[in-house]
């Protein structure tokens, strides 16, 4: 049985980084690059927006009794697996995982050129988003 609670909260946490990863975005990368607060709420916002993924992810495999995984990375894959993201998507979901591990821990590495590559595809964050109001309309 899946948590609606925990994945509503969780899906709406997303919805609020993407939007405001898309006000970002409405900057040319010389002001991006030049704002160090643009820089700073683009990194915050794409960890936030990567951790509810993950957390997301992590809780359905959990609601739904699927296998365990034994990476954030891997989440993504188990759900693709069970038909719940297409493979495409869950292999871009592995590298935006690996991106916020960059942003956890490598945080004095961060290419900002990356970021605002980012800033320009956060629609793989709305297809997942959708893949998994699905499964809660599914689950009823």
């Amino acid at each position: 049985m899946v948590d609606r609670e925990k994945i509503e909260r969780r899906l709406e946490k997303l919805e609020q980084a993407v939007r405001k990863l898309k006000e970002i975005a409405s900057y040319s990368w010389e002001k991006y690059y030049q704002d160090e607060g643009l820089k700073d709420r683009a990194e915050r916002n794409l960890q936030l927006a990567a951790q509810a993924c993950i957390d997301l992810a992590n809780h359905l495999i959990a609601d739904l009794g699927l296998r365990a995984p034994l990476t954030y990375a891997e989440s993504f894959a188990v759900l693709s697996e069970e038909g719940i993201i297409p493979s495409d998507l869950a292999r871009t979901m592995q590298k935006i995982a690996g991106f916020r591990n960059i942003l956890v821990h490598d945080y004095l590495e961060i290419d900002q050129q990356i970021v605002y590559a980012m800033l320009n595809n956060l629609q793989d964050f709305e297809e997942f988003a959708q893949c998994i109001f699905r499964v809660l309309k599914e689950e009823g």
